[in-house]
């Protein structure tokens, strides 16, 4: 698990001062070791958090038979089978690691290599024989990478954004892309190759790209899996089998997970997910085994108790950690917000930052139970999608009278969405077609809101544009039942640029490694291939995934509503001095004023103080956005 950044230039020598300053900003990511490699065409710079085979596998690594070069951030699980399979061949080796592998599989089967790994991983190898750059990332894009295009520095890539903010020579050429801030405004999070510089981009999950001669300039990346595939070939094995099967699956998956030369644990909220994880983990190894906990003082929000039901029935330990005061928090959120890396406001990665970094003093890496809500139905949008799929068409023409109405309920700040915020949220995207609806459940501000809160001189008309991407996306699947659609969608988008974002940046921030079992390729390819009647109903959210461990649990356990690891963001602007202080300041900011409409920013400031209305997702997502750009000194970038 690494941090890793690169040039390559056909026109002029790598600047290699530019590849030192880029790794320098990425030491959170590798903090045991560090490395270089150049020559006439690439500079490779490389930071290592030492998980398997510590003392060797160092990077870059050059192929000595051939003279490929490799820079590499992740971990292929299935590694010894598939240097097993090239040894047969023929290959030997130097290293134990999985490091080598990637470089002697690519040798052999050249880019269909990728097909092979199973695993979390964004690398860069630089071909000597064919003179070109192969960059790729993983199927599911659990870890990142970001690129540009310079003239005068040639192809560009880092692990992180804040790689190229820490080269003067890169930031004075990028420019904030406001169709990026429009997305994320609506959404908290940006899509698609989309990163909030215009001149920046994200390569997409299950993606590569070449980088020769002739395409320097002009390249386009090629996706080598296709999930809309196992959606549209559907499994012929009975719910009984499939529960049976997933259940190996899974244990299979952890398993394999369980593969590193460090002390490991899980992250355990409590929830069906991450407990499910934990009694696979416990099974496996049990003697080194850490559960961790992150614990808040509201009462809605914290799950300690939950989990430790969990630990209580399984006969592991719980280590329990607690959110700090809003002192330490307010002086914290700065450089919470960089390791971010760039904006986005889902409120849990708060949480999220500080349980990494109090268990990583116990645990270097970590499995988590993310990606289970995508593959087996888990959110509540998908209820309301099925909802909204039976309503009576003559109600839609009554929405405008049930929002007026609504005005007169009263705002509860102590739970975690409120009851008048969800409504609300139904209400408004119920005026939009299936897919736009099932996108917009989680909007942040409408349309609307955005015209009027936006400086449109400075930015102009604000749109859905966005909303064409989900549209080309759904396009791909349009064969298939609305929830395969939609979990195809939330797979593609929510899941890679919010999830699995917000879990990468908050890990890695604390020199922490995070693995995802339930992301390995046959549990996401046959839960794809499932029935959806196996997976979800109106009432029974998760279905098959509960049933593979029904009898291991306590009965309690299933009782439980679902409860997302969000913070209690809407209280703490009411009722914490120092939160409140510290957002109003970033409410105000120059940055902000040049913006925003400061009477629109006011309007929803007293709107939440007041409790009219819960606007807490609003007034985060604004003050991550303001925390950036100071952190990041971006005002000649506007």
């Amino acid at each position: 698990m690494c941090g890793i950044v690169g040039i390559c230039n056909f026109l002029n020598k790598p600047n290699t001062e530019i590849v030192k300053l880029m790794n320098k900003a990425l030491h959170h990511r590798g903090p045991d070791d560090e490395g270089y490699f150049n020559n006439e065409t690439v500079s490779f710079g490389h930071k290592r958090l030492s998980i398997i085979d510590i003392k060797n596998s160092i990077q870059p690594m050059i192929d000595k038979t051939n003279g490929n070069i490799l820079v590499y951030n992740g971990e292929i699980y299935n590694f010894e089978k598939i240097k097993f399979e090239l040894k047969n061949l023929g290959y030997d080796f130097e290293t134990s690691g999985d490091t080598e592998v990637i470089l002697k599989a690519y040798d052999y089967w050249g880019t269909d290599c990728l097909i092979k790994f199973e695993g979390m991983f964004a690398f860069a190898i630089w071909d000597n024989k064919k003179k070109h750059l192969f960059v790729a990332r993983d199927k599911f894009g659990e870890k990142p990478f970001f690129y540009t295009y310079l003239d005068d520095y040639g192809f560009i890539f880092s692990s992180e954004i804040k790689s190229f903010i820490n080269v003067d020579e890169i930031k004075k050429n990028l420019k904030i892309d406001y169709t990026s801030l429009n997305t994320y405004l609506s959404l908290n999070y940006l899509i698609a190759d989309k990163t909030f510089f215009k001149e920046v981009y994200s390569l997409e999950p299950s993606s590569y790209l070449i980088i020769n001669q002739d395409n320097f300039k002009k390249f386009k990346s090629k996706r080598y899996w296709f999930l809309e595939s196992y959606f549209k070939t559907k499994t012929k094995d009975k719910y009984n089998f499939s529960t049976k099967k997933l259940d190996n699956l899974i244990k299979d998956s952890t398993k394999l997970r369980m593969i590193s030369d460090v002390p490991n644990g899980t992250f355990l909220s409590g929830g069906i997910d991450s407990s499910i994880i934990s009694l696979q983990l416990k099974n496996i190894d049990n003697h080194r085994m850490s559960a961790h906990n992150l614990s808040f003082n509201e009462k809605n929000f914290d799950e300690y108790a939950d989990a430790k039901v969990v630990t209580h029935h399984l006969g592991i330990k719980l280590n329990k950690y607690n959110v700090p005061e809003s002192n330490k928090l307010v002086e914290d959120f700065p450089k919470i917000i960089n390791a971010m890396d760039q904006p986005m406001s889902d409120t849990s990665f708060i949480a999220t930052y500080y349980l990494s970094k109090y268990s990583s003093k116990i645990s270097k890496m970590v499995l988590s139970g993310d990606g289970a809500d995508e593959l087996f139905g888990g959110y509540p949008t998908y209820q309301a999608d099925w909802v909204k799929r039976f309503l009576p068409r003559k109600i839609f023409k009554y929405i405008s009278y049930f929002k007026f109405f609504l005005k007169f309920f009263k705002n509860s700040s102590g739970e975690k969405i409120g009851f008048k915020y969800r409504l609300n949220k139904f209400l408004s995207s119920l005026e939009h077609k299936d897919l736009y609806a099932h996108v917009l459940w989680r909007e942040i501000f409408t349309l609307k809101e955005k015209k009027n809160i936006i400086n449109e001189k400075l930015i102009g008309n604000m749109n859905y544009e966005f909303l064409d991407y989900f549209k080309k996306e759904n396009n791909y699947v349009l064969d298939l039942n609305y929830l395969d659609r939609f979990m195809y969608i939330d797979l593609k988008s929510w899941l890679p640029n919010n999830v699995l974002y917000k879990i990468d940046r908050s890990t890695m921030s604390n020199s922490q490694e995070a693995r995802v079992p339930f992301l390995d390729s046959n549990i996401a390819e046959y839960a794809c291939s499932m029935p959806t009647n196996f997976k979800f109903n109106l009432f029974n959210k998760k279905k098959i995934l509960k049933e593979t461990v029904r009898r291991k649990l306590p009965k309690s356990f299933f009782k439980k509503k679902k409860s997302g690891f969000n913070s209690p963001i809407g209280i703490w602007l009411i009722d914490d001095e120092n939160f409140k202080k510290m957002a109003l300041n970033l409410l105000y900011t120059k940055n902000m004023l040049k913006l925003f409409n400061k009477n629109i920013i006011e309007n929803i400031w007293e709107s939440h103080q007041n409790m009219e209305f819960d606007e807490s997702f609003k007034i985060f997502n604004l003050i991550c956005l303001s925390q950036w750009l100071e952190n990041n000194n971006l005002e000649s970038n506007l």
